[in-house]
């Protein structure tokens, strides 16, 4: 008997559970139970309990609530910004699916003039027919700024006008889809043109038409307390572009990452994650790797840390102000290096970024963490602030 339930469809629930009518009860499964339903992201509450003198199993459930509506902004040390809005649903028809769509009109240099707007569109069905089997669908369409550094400084600006679409298929190893290991394969394509705009124009900013195979494999064991994580992760992923599919280059990319959360005296927890990642090939200055962003190589921005290979790791402690605190106080180091015969970064030695910040979780609304961070780059000299949603990792 499951109850609770408001917007979300009962087979949501009944097939995340390790038993079924006429199963032996075993003592484990209360907790599996709870974990697996937690880990779907879309209930603040799963209690599961052991059957009664009937034999029914009682399962108790409060949603969250799952439709997110977000203005987003960014603003560079050049003066380049950027507003969009965001629409997330990440429980559509009541089966946990996952659909996005996003609008973004960038803005120009000091709000000098409109570069151009984009659309993005993403459909993510995590269990086709309630098997072990999910699809996802990605696109994205329009205009938007595209900027090449040397050494972190600009050098150019250009406005791209491109579309792209992907199609990735999932199949879980384990029990159910996000438990254990799971394979993907996938396709994707996009089509980019460049308009020069000021700068110094660069030879390998051009035209192209990339056509990709998509292959990854991936482990997850990942206990989600909503507002404190433990357990582990892996994940490798592998991009393949070649003319005999259409493209109009070569290259190959691959990117791992690692990630363990570790709770120690209580709910507070050490936090660790190693990302690596490799390109070959014909690598244009737009497929470069970026890591300094707001969930990669905090202490940095997009164009300070870019090439064509990286390793980096951080270290992050997670502390709530009480047991059971909706509020935690972070502190972490991120440090690595990028580098490569393509791109520069405003190091050639090893890169730190230190900093500080807060989660603040609002347990009733799905992906509902507050996130606020300042970070100095020990590179670059200079301090970065971070608003968003989500963890870092």
């Amino acid at each position: 008997m499951i109850e609770g339930l408001k917007r979300t469809d009962q087979v949501t629930v009944l097939r995340e559970l390790p038993f079924g009518i006429g199963s032996p009860w075993q003592d484990e499964f209360s907790d599996i139970s709870e974990q697996r339903l937690l880990r779907l992201g879309i209930f603040s509450e799963a209690v599961v309990a052991a059957p009664n003198e009937q034999g029914v199993v009682q399962v108790r459930i409060k949603e969250r609530w799952s439709l997110w509506l977000l203005p987003q902004a960014t603003r560079k040390d050049n003066g380049v910004s950027s507003a969009s809005v965001v629409l997330d649903e990440y429980n559509l028809w009541g089966l946990n699916h996952h659909a996005r769509l996003a609008y973004k009109r960038e803005t120009g240099k000091n709000f000098s003039g409109n570069n151009g707007s984009s659309y993005e569109a993403s459909y993510d069905w995590r269990r086709v027919a309630d098997s072990k089997l999910g699809i996802s669908l990605s696109g994205s369409w329009g205009q938007s700024a595209f900027e090449t550094y040397d050494l972190g400084l600009q050098t150019a600006q250009y406005i791209t006008t491109g579309r792209s679409a992907a199609v990735v298929v999932t199949y879980a190893l384990g029990d159910v889809p996000g438990e254990g290991w799971s394979f993907r394969g996938g396709f994707s394509g996009s089509n980019a043109s460049y308009r020069f705009v000021s700068g110094i124009p660069q030879s390998n900013v051009v035209g192209n038409r990339i056509r990709s195979v998509l292959a990854g494999l991936s482990y997850s064991m990942i206990n989600d307390r909503i507002t404190w994580l433990s357990g582990s992760s892996f994940d490798y992923a592998m991009s393949a572009a070649h003319r005999s599919l259409g493209s109009t280059i070569n290259t190959y990319s691959h990117t791992a990452s690692w990630r363990n959360y570790y709770a120690f005296s209580g709910q507070h927890t050490l936090n660790l994650r190693l990302n690596g990642g490799l390109m070959t090939g014909d690598v244009l200055r737009s497929g470069l790797f970026d890591i300094g962003n707001r969930n990669g190589f905090r202490g940095y921005y997009p164009g300070e840390l870019q090439g064509t290979h990286y390793l980096y790791g951080t270290i992050e402690g997670r502390f709530p102000i009480r047991p059971d605190s909706n509020f935690q106080l972070v502190t972490f180091t991120d440090l690595g290096k990028i580098g490569g015969k393509a791109g520069s970064s405003v190091t050639r030695g090893l890169a730190v970024g230190s900093g500080a910040g807060f989660r603040w979780t609002m347990r009733w609304l799905v992906k509902g963490t507050i996130r606020g961070d300042v970070a100095y780059g020990f590179a670059s000299k200079r301090w970065r602030f971070y608003l968003g949603t989500g963890q870092a990792f």
